[in-house]
C-alpha cells in the first residue's frame, strides 16, 4: 500500500468496488467497514467515509451518472467489446475511474498470495429452468407474480401453479398436497434463478419468541441442547467430528433462540438425542431404509438427490505430475456414513416442536426449488482456464448435454477490466 500510496481505508474501498458492486455514496462506507472487506485490519465507517471523499478528489472513484454511463457504453460499443459480463454500474453508485481501476489491478496483482496456475474462467448463466414447490396455492401465485416483477431485463416465463399431489422436500418432510410453478429464464449475461436443489428453512423472526420456545421445550421434556441438535439437522445430515461439522450451531443458538449453549453441551445433546432415538448415524442400512420409504410411498420428490441422501459434491485434488489441472472424482457411496441425521421419530418431533413454537403454518414459508436445466457460459483468456469444468459437473452426478468452445474477440468482466481476446465455453447441463 505504501508503494502505491494507498491508505488501508482506501484499499478497503477498492476491495468492495472491485467486486463490481456499485453502492450509493451513503451506503458504501458502512459496507466497506465490514470485516470481510478489510485488507489491512479493521476499518471504521467514519474512516471509510473520509477515504471515499479522498478517492473522489483524487479521481480514483466516481459517482456514476447518465453522462458517465453513456460514455462507458459508447466506448465499449465503439471498440466492439463483448460485455460487461457483470453488467453496467448502477446509476448513482460509486465505481472506479479508469485511473482507479488501473491502480486497483496493480494492488490486487501484487497482494495475491499465489499466482493462478491457469487463467480464470468467469461464469454466466444465460438460460435456466427451475421448478419451485409450495404448500399452498396462494404462496405459489405470490411467488409467480414476484418472479415476473423481478425479471428486469431478463426474459422470464412462469407456468402454473399446478397441483402436485403428495410431495416431499427432504425424505422426512412429507406434505399431503401442494403446488408447483415452472420457471424459464433467459438473459444476456445472468439469470437470477436457483441452481441445483435448494430447501431454505422458514425464517420467521416476527414469531421467534424465545420464551415461548423454552415453554414448548419444557412441556415436551426436550433440553435446549437437544433442540439445538434437531434444529441444526434442518440443513441436512452433518458430521460431529470433521468434514461437514455442525457444532458451529451453538454460536447462533443464543442469537436465534435466546438460549446459550456451549460446544460441550451441544455435543452432549447429540449423544442424548441418539440415546432417545431422535438422531442416528447414517450407514448402509439407514440410507437403504430411507430409499425404501420413498419407494413404498411414491410422492413427487421436489429435490430428489436431497431426499434420497445423495451427495451434491465431489472430490478434487491436484495431480503432482500436472499441477495446473485439477482432477475430480465422485464421492464413494459409503463416504459420509457416520454423519448424523434424523430418525423418523426425531424428524416428527422437530416438526411438532416447530409448529408449537412458530405456528401450524410455519412450513408454508419453505423455499423449495429444483433447477433441472441451465445453459452456462464460461469466459476466459485461454482455453486452459476451462480445465476440469466438465469433469467436475460429471463427478457431481450432473449430465452435460452439450459442450463447445468458441473463440471471441475483445471482452470485459467489468467495463474497466478488458481482455483483447478470449474463448467462451458453452455448456448445457442437467445438474
Amino acid at each position: 500500500m505504501a508503494e502505491l500510496n494507498v491508505t488501508p481505508a482506501e484499499a478497503t474501498l477498492f476491495h468492495i468496488v472491485g467486486y463490481g458492486t456499485t453502492l450509493l455514496p451513503d451506503e458504501l462506507p458502512g459496507y466497506a467497514a465490514c470485516d470481510m472487506y478489510s485488507v489491512a485490519g479493521p476499518a471504521t465507517e467514519d474512516g471509510c467515509r473520509a477515504a471515499l471523499a479522498e478517492c473522489l478528489a483524487k479521481g480514483w472513484l466516481q459517482v456514476i451518472d447518465e453522462a458517465i454511463l453513456a460514455a462507458i457504453t459508447d466506448g465499449l460499443r465503439r471498440d466492439r467489446v463483448l460485455g460487461p459480463l457483470c453488467g453496467f454500474p448502477t446509476d448513482g453508485g460509486v465505481d472506479f475511474t479508469s485511473e482507479g481501476a488501473a491502480l486497483w489491478r496493480r494492488f490486487r496483482d501484487r497482494t495475491r498470495d499465489t499466482p493462478r496456475a491457469n487463467p480464470y474462467a468467469y461464469s454466466t448463466v444465460v438460460h435456466r429452468k427451475t421448478t419451485r414447490f409450495f404448500r399452498t396455492r396462494e404462496a405459489a401465485v405470490a411467488e409467480r407474480e414476484l418472479t415476473l416483477e423481478r425479471a428486469g431485463g431478463e426474459t422470464v416465463t412462469v407456468e402454473g401453479p399446478f397441483p402436485t399431489g403428495p410431495w416431499r422436500a427432504q425424505w422426512w418432510r412429507r406434505f399431503p398436497a401442494g403446488y408447483r410453478i415452472d420457471i424459464e429464464e433467459r438473459a444476456r449475461w445472468h439469470c437470477s434463478g436457483d441452481e441445483g436443489e435448494c430447501c431454505c428453512p422458514p425464517y420467521l423472526p416476527e414469531r421467534a419468541d424465545s420464551q415461548r420456545l423454552r415453554a414448548v421445550l419444557a412441556r415436551r421434556n426436550v433440553a435446549p441442547a437437544e433442540w439445538a441438535v434437531l434444529a441444526a439437522l434442518e440443513d441436512g445430515p452433518r458430521s460431529v467430528g470433521g468434514g461437514r461439522l455442525f457444532w458451529w450451531h451453538p454460536e447462533s443458538v443464543e442469537r436465534e433462540y435466546g438460549t446459550a449453549i456451549s460446544r460441550e453441551e451441544f455435543l452432549a445433546g447429540v449423544e442424548s438425542c441418539r440415546s432417545r432415538g431422535w438422531v442416528r448415524a447414517l450407514n448402509r442400512e439407514s440410507i437403504a431404509e430411507v430409499r425404501t420409504l420413498l419407494r413404498n410411498d411414491p410422492t413427487a420428490l421436489a429435490i430428489p438427490k436431497t431426499a434420497e441422501l445423495f451427495h451434491h459434491a465431489c472430490h478434487s485434488y491436484i495431480d503432482p505430475s500436472n499441477p495446473g489441472d485439477p482432477v475430480y472424482s465422485p464421492i464413494p457411496a459409503g463416504e459420509g456414513w457416520g454423519e448424523i441425521d434424523f430418525t423418523p421419530a426425531g424428524a416428527d418431533l422437530y416438526r411438532v416442536l416447530s409448529a408449537e413454537w412458530l405456528g401450524p403454518d410455519w412450513e408454508d414459508a419453505l423455499a423449495v426449488s429444483h433447477g433441472y436445466y441451465r445453459e452456462e457460459h464460461r469466459y476466459c483468456e485461454a482455453e486452459e482456464g476451462f480445465a476440469g469444468i466438465v469433469e467436475e459437473y460429471v463427478a457431481k452426478g450432473g449430465v452435460v448435454r452439450s459442450c463447445r468452445v468458441v473463440p471471441i474477440g475483445p471482452w470485459c468482466v467489468h467495463w474497466w477490466e478488458r481482455f483483447p481476446s478470449g474463448v467462451r465455453l458453452e455448456l448445457e447441463i442437467e445438474p
